[in-house]
């Protein structure tokens, strides 16, 4: 079984942890397969509220794109990913870490933005906040399809 943590939440062998429905299309903040050993390979990619794209992690495996203004940096335990981050220079301030606690279990926080989508989703450690003050905290979600969808008008589970 496959655990994501996102925002303290966790999403256990879910497809699509949280993805944005317009006109009946879903966009996914971020893609999970497995490789062959059943390790989960996360790629995503981190915009700022403009859709600027200031990083990009592809299969969990390394940056593939960092902004000029931001540091990419990676931890390993020999060939294996740890832990990315990704840290705005300017302030030295951290907008996304992923976390492999375990080769099932990896753990993702930050702040993001979907194309279209016009509010900030803030995945902590502590909560996941959703637009306007919409906060979930250490939910556990099994084998449900989409986890959270969100909508122009609100978002569902």
């Amino acid at each position: 079984m496959i655990t994501i943590v996102f925002g303290s939440n966790r999403f256990i062998d879910t497809n699509g942890i949280i993805a944005f429905r317009d006109d009946g299309k879903d966009k996914e903040l971020f893609k999970y397969e497995l490789r062959e050993d059943s390790k989960p390979m996360i790629t995503v990619e981190i915009r700022d509220n403009n859709g600027e794209l200031l990083g990009k992690v592809w299969k969990a495996a390394s940056f593939v794109h960092v902004h000029k203004d931001y540091e990419g940096k990676e931890e390993r335990e020999g060939s294996d990913i740890k832990k990315m981050i990704l840290i705005r220079k300017s302030d030295n301030a951290t907008i996304f870490e992923l976390i492999v606690h375990k080769s099932s279990i990896i753990e993702i926080n930050g702040v993001f933005y979907i194309e279209g989508y016009q509010y900030p989703i803030v995945a902590t450690k502590n909560s996941l906040t959703i637009g306007r003050g919409n906060i979930l905290s250490r939910n556990t979600i099994v084998k449900h399809g989409t986890g959270i969808i969100l909508t122009r008008n609100g978002f569902m589970i």
